[in-house]
């Protein structure tokens, strides 16, 4: 207790935290259903984060099977498969929406004064996109692999290929469709939504 002006005067009571984007709801549904930046965004970087860790899985197996000359580890054909999805993991689903999907969704509506991006509904479903893509991109390692690289140059990708290729360019295609739907999102609310 404070003495002010000979008079006691009890601390202030302890009120509940101050809500937030982390404490507003708890719920899974809060989270998968949210329509806050702040929130897709988080959700953005766990999923990147899980892209980077699967790519990184593949970058170490196939180091590990750089160590000798032999084949010890895979065949030469799921050697390619393991290099490719490497690529394509790394590219598409870590590289190119890392800064943009995360930083952005969650840093670009603060820096303009506005309360959420432009299209909230839109940002959600490019974050599920994204998310797609990524599922089709693993379920072509599932059903056999890609063997052409990841940039799919022809006719390698065409005339000479025994794998899934056609998936593995839906996935890039689904991950590029999020892509531009997150610029079109950033690009209407940076001219329509500045604060003034």
């Amino acid at each position: 207790m404070a003495v002010v002006h000979d008079q006691e005067v009890s601390p202030p009571a302890h009120d509940d935290p101050p809500v937030n984007y982390l404490n507003v709801k708890y719920t899974l549904a809060s989270w998968f259903l949210t329509k806050d930046h702040k929130r897709i965004g988080m959700m953005y970087l766990a999923s990147i984060m899980v892209f980077f860790l699967a790519g990184g899985l593949f970058a170490m197996l196939f180091r590990i099977e750089l160590m000798t000359p032999e084949g010890d580890v895979f065949s030469a054909d799921d050697y390619n498969k393991f290099f490719t999805l490497h690529g394509v993991i790394m590219i598409f689903f870590f590289l190119i929406p890392s800064i943009p999907a995360t930083l952005g969704n969650f840093f670009l509506p603060i820096m303009l004064g506005c309360k959420d991006l432009a299209f909230p509904k839109i940002n959600l479903l490019s974050y599920y996109i994204y998310l797609a893509a990524g599922i089709v991109a693993l379920l072509a390692l599932g059903l056999g692999g890609v063997d052409t690289g990841w940039t799919f140059y022809t006719p390698l990708s065409t005339d000479y290929a025994n794998s899934q290729v056609f998936l593995a360019t839906f996935a890039a295609f689904l991950a590029g469709f999020s892509s531009i739907l997150t610029g079109v999102n950033f690009i209407a609310t940076v001219h329509k939504m500045r604060a003034p």
